[in-house]
């Protein structure tokens, strides 16, 4: 039976402290049966920056972009078609930005690269109907999220649909699958029949959208800590793999070798003690 978790970055694998990142990496080093797979709004530069913490577990798949990019993540190469069927649609980040220009309170987030969407910060207040409508004139879909981010994106593109994707591609049964977020733009990873964990601290609009689904965990603890207590409820780690640590200890000299005198005038000593 596969074992596959499929966790959002920022708040959930990336929350708590750094020992529960830390128990969670391990548990997962441990049970290598447990397939890891991104599924996060960051693209794909800035997956490749959180990667260099070595507190971050590698993901075998990486769905980037709020569900518009598709990674490989042993080598960062487009999943095809998969990718291409999720971005079907797609009119490209300039017709996207010129169409809803004449939006004030959208501002474009700068800085990070965009290609398979297009995404803004927007105040609650203005998510108006008038922008609903922009978006939809477009053919396109959004997702806001933390009352803050405002993505968007073609119109089959979302976390859930690139999940459901890539279960499809590699024959994943949703009992197979447990997801993890703590925001709007994951609430489509809890749409797919598959076991789920809403750690602690989550965006309240988000928990309640969740619902009372009998395969969602709520977990008190949040992020890293909340993961691993959902994996072990659901039976795929026992309770001591939370508690274990392993120690490597490093020397950058090798050790010394003695050998013993040679030559004519050489003494040899006794070892003392024997």
């Amino acid at each position: 039976m596969s074992r596959i978790l499929v966790t959002d970055l920022d708040g959930t694998l990336l929350g708590g402290d750094a020992d529960d990142r830390l128990r969670l990496r391990e548990a997962l080093a441990r049970h290598p049966e447990v397939t890891v797979v991104f599924a996060t709004g960051r693209g794909p530069d800035s997956v490749r920056d959180v990667l260099r913490d070595p507190l971050v577990p590698c993901p075998r798949w990486i769905i980037a972009d709020v569900g518009a990019t598709l990674l490989d993540g042993a080598d960062f190469s487009p999943v095809e078609p998969l990718q291409g069927q999720l971005r079907a649609g797609w009119p490209g980040p300039r017709r996207v930005r010129a169409a809803l220009e004449r939006f004030p309170a959208l501002q474009y987030q700068r800085g990070i690269a965009q290609d398979g969407r297009c995404s803004y910060y927007l105040s609650p207040d203005a998510l108006t109907g008038e922008l609903k409508s922009a978006v939809a004139e477009l053919g396109l879909t959004w997702v806001y999220s933390g009352e803050l981010w405002f993505d968007v994106l073609p119109p089959g593109a979302s976390k859930g649909n690139a999940l459901r994707a890539l279960a499809e591609k590699l024959n994943w049964a949703a009992d197979e699958i447990l997801v993890a977020g703590d925001s709007l733009n994951d609430l489509s990873l809890f749409q797919v029949g598959a076991h789920g964990v809403v750690v602690g601290g989550a965006e309240p609009a988000f928990d309640a959208a969740v619902g009372a689904d009998p395969l969602v965990h709520r977990s008190q603890q949040p992020g890293a800590a909340g993961i691993l207590a959902a994996l072990r409820a659901l039976g795929w780690m026992a309770a001591a793999d939370a508690d274990r640590h392993a120690l490597l200890v490093g020397y950058h000299r090798p050790p010394p070798q003695h050998r013993p005198p040679t030559g004519p005038n050489a003494i040899r000593q006794t070892p003392h003690g024997s």
